[in-house]
């Protein structure tokens, strides 16, 4: 055994154990087609993947027939499920009392300050005869109640509770009388961290059940969440990966035997490819520091491409009249052309703006070069003693016989600028990118059941409010706040979420005090007395009302406050100033829009327009990836070839391929998007492989030349269409694009290509 095929052999081992060992496998979808290019997107990104509303759980708990909520049960369970290693909090639709507690204590002091969000119209009827007897009654009824001791030690601070204005905002959200008692589960894993969160997920059903037993086993559980949803992407991606790899293995391994009928040449091409997808994960992993499981699915075909490069080298060694090292020696310079062309149609994709494509990207160009280098180097002298009994068992003669005895070359590129030309007219361009989502109708239809029966926020869809300062941004948010309570008001809007009132602007804080400043005088104080000794309390056992001497609350006092975590992730700080973010509830976008016209920095958001917006410049972003990428190919072979039409006539049947499947596709009336574009692209890459091998015909034998090439081409196609097996769209968009392209690639070859009698490449030689 040769040493080169030694060391191959022993190195191969470790780096299987090395791309094993320091793989880190990503599913979100999001992460794969979505990336920021602005300070918005990128934090809208950042929100999907691992932001405060992405690691929560939503579950309510019901019983069927009864319409008694669960609420001693419910309180069980909060106190079960805090305890569980992995969740960071865990809430119902009220505040515990140890949690209004802490929070009444740090508000307290602050009560003025916070006292109205509209403090020029709801300030001035404070000391109104009115108002004054209906906050009177209020502390009454709190003395007679359970919260009596509550209630005093609040007065000896706010005879007046003043703080009560601040508690009834807090609970200005309150959710709808329903049967169903609900719990939101905040964990500390990101919602798309799979591996984190089905642990967690595992505990909290567990939980559930044990404690439903103590209960008779009364209730029913419903959950939803991003992590539930990220779940079931996750097992979806890793089914349809599986399946991929595995009926791509059977495929290939079938045709081999179909083909060549040589174990030794099974496993020869195996090891090559082993080997190339294991060199190209670990390469991808250390530049990206992780891998999408799409990579690894797309990566898969691969197999269909990588494997040219052994093939040649195979039959060209069985069919040559050379050794094997020197067959591979005579081809490498077409091999070599056409791996560089190749690579440059994947590294296009980089130039698509989607995230995963650079991946794709960097994971194809790592594997192509590999399995060249082994085709080129390695693998001629594994075979080199056995390489006559590796020859294919069909020769594919009669079609390049049919081929080359007529010349249909023109009227066969007339046909295909007609086919496009009628179909290009009616493509049907679609930037929705839900549709490359998993379906999960299921997990959907759970979601609306349960969101309907809690107030809770609605996904994907928020403001987003951007200042020059977290003052100005504050401001921002009083004022869209205002606009936001009339949309409530009028019922287009069932609740928002904004860190008023946990956080209000200085100036709002200082025109509170102002205005109460100018209200809190003799007669006022007279009127307050008379209220409270009219309804039957000594005044006296009031402190006198006051304006608490203390200054205004700043921002980053609240955030570490009690109040902190329950508007963390609502807000962005940094040297280019601040973005708040308002959650809306169940709402009408028109009307939410329409509210929003007047304020310039408010911006209503939703995460499916924008996807649709940024897939939509990636869409232009890949027709101009297309047309560079195909320039660029186009200037290689003319460097190379040194002639324009040559260069063209190799480019052929590539172009003419990608006119059949675009006229195609357009006349099926079909909606095409951005992956019919990537796969346009990476048919290109393909095919003018084939364009390379056939007119440089450097065996000398177009028949053996030939036969390399249908093998290599039936080899891809099983592998892309084995993508369209898989569940994803984003697969099966992929295999119906790619497969087609890569047959009408190969298929034409022999009608629009005329290699000269003596080789290109002799020709090539004799000019250098």
């Amino acid at each position: 055994m040769h040493r080169r095929v030694i060391i191959f052999l022993l190195v191969l081992p470790l780096l299987i154990f090395a791309a094993i060992w320091q793989i880190n496998i990503k599913t979100d979808i999001s992460a794969f087609f979505m990336a920021g290019d602005s300070r918005q997107t990128t934090l809208i990104a950042s929100n999907m993947q691992t932001g405060e509303l992405s690691r929560r759980y939503l579950i309510t708990v019901g019983q069927s027939g009864s319409d008694e909520k669960p609420l001693d049960f419910i309180e069980d369970l909060r106190s079960e499920l805090s305890a569980i290693e992995g969740i960071e909090r865990v809430w119902g639709e009220g505040l515990s009392e140890d949690e209004i507690s802490a929070l009444i204590a740090f508000y307290l002091p602050y009560r003025v300050h916070f006292y109205a969000l509209n403090p020029d119209v709801e300030v001035p009827g404070v000391f109104s005869e009115s108002a004054l007897a209906a906050r009177v009654d209020a502390i009454k009824q709190g003395l007679l109640s359970p919260e009596a001791q509550r209630m005093k030690e609040i007065l000896a601070a706010d005879p007046m509770f003043l703080v009560s204005s601040w508690l009834r905002r807090l609970s200005g959200n309150a959710p709808a009388e329903s049967a169903y008692a609900s719990l939101v589960i905040e964990t500390v894993a990101a919602g798309l961290d799979s591996a984190r969160q089905r642990p967690v997920r595992k505990q909290i059903e567990e939980t559930f059940n044990r404690v439903n037993h103590e209960y008779g086993n009364q209730y029913a559980l419903a959950m939803t969440g991003v992590p539930v949803f990220a779940m079931a992407v996750q097992e979806q991606v890793e089914k349809d990966v599986m399946l991929v790899s595995t009926i791509s293995m059977l495929a290939m391994l079938l045709l081999f035997i179909l083909l060549f009928r040589s174990l030794r040449a099974l496993i020869s091409v195996s090891l090559t490819l082993v080997a190339s997808a294991t060199l190209a994960t670990i390469i991808t992993s250390v530049v990206f520091g992780e891998i999408h499981a799409l990579t690894l699915a797309l990566g898969s075909t691969l197999i269909g491409i990588c494997v040219d490069y052994p093939i040649h080298t195979m039959v060209h060694a069985a069919g040559g009249e050379e050794d094997a090292p020197r067959s591979a020696k005579r081809i490498w310079p077409s091999l070599l052309l056409g791996a560089i062309t190749t690579v440059v149609g994947y590294a296009a994709l980089s130039f698509t703006g989607y995230p995963g494509m650079q991946q794709i990207a960097v994971y194809a160009a790592a594997g192509i070069l590999t399995s060249l280098l082994i085709a080129r180097f390695v693998l001629p002298y594994a075979i080199m003693h056995h390489a006559s009994s590796m020859r294919p068992g069909f020769a594919f003669s009669s079609w390049l016989n049919f081929a080359g005895r007529r010349n249909l070359r023109l009227p066969l590129l007339i046909v295909c600028m007609l086919l496009l030309f009628a179909g290009i007219s009616g493509i049907n361009w679609q930037n929705d990118l839900s549709r490359l989502s998993p379906s999960l109708e299921e997990l959907k239809e759970n979601d609306k059941r349960v969101r309907s029966r809690m107030q809770s926020v609605e996904p994907g869809r928020f403001v987003l409010l951007h200042a020059d300062s977290i003052e100005h941004a504050l401001q921002l948010n009083e004022t869209t706040s205002r606009a936001l309570e009339k949309v409530k008001a009028a019922g287009k809007l069932a609740a928002y979420y904004s860190v008023y009132p946990w956080a209000a602007s200085q100036a709002l804080q200082q025109q509170n005090i102002h205005l109460f400043s100018q209200q809190l005088n003799s007669e006022a104080i007279e009127r307050w007395h008379a209220a409270v000794e009219k309804s039957g309390i000594r005044s006296s056992s009031l402190a006198e009302p006051s304006i608490p001497d203390i200054a205004a609350l700043d921002f980053e006092t609240i955030t570490k406050s009690p109040a902190g975590r329950y508007i963390a992730g609502q807000y962005v700080i940094d040297d280019q100033g601040a973005i708040l973010t308002i959650w809306l509830g169940s709402h009408d976008a028109q009307a939410v829009r329409q509210a929003l016209a007047a304020i310039p920095q408010a911006e209503y958001v939703s995460q499916k327009d924008l996807m649709n917006e940024m897939n939509a410049a990636y869409s232009n972003k890949a027709v101009e990836a297309l047309a560079y990428g195909a320039l660029v190919i186009l200037l290689l072979l003319t460097v190379r070839y040194r002639s324009p039409a040559t260069a063209l006539q190799a480019l052929s049947p590539a172009m003419a391929s990608v006119a059949i499947v675009l006229g195609c596709w357009g006349l099926s009336g079909q909606p095409l998007g951005m992956l019919h574009l990537v796969g346009m692209l990476l048919a290109v890459a393909i095919c003018v492989d084939y364009g390379i091998f056939f007119i440089e015909n450097r065996a000398h034998n177009a028949g053996l030349t030939y036969q390399a090439i249908v093998v290599s081409a039936m080899t891809t196609m099983v592998a892309f269409s084995c993508l369209g097996l898989a569940e994803n769209p984003a697969l099966q968009t992929l295999a119906w694009t790619i497969a087609p392209g890569v047959f009408f690639g190969f298929f034409l070859c022999p009608l629009l290509i005329r290699p000269k009698p003596a080789a290109i490449g002799d020709m090539l030689r004799e000019k250098s």
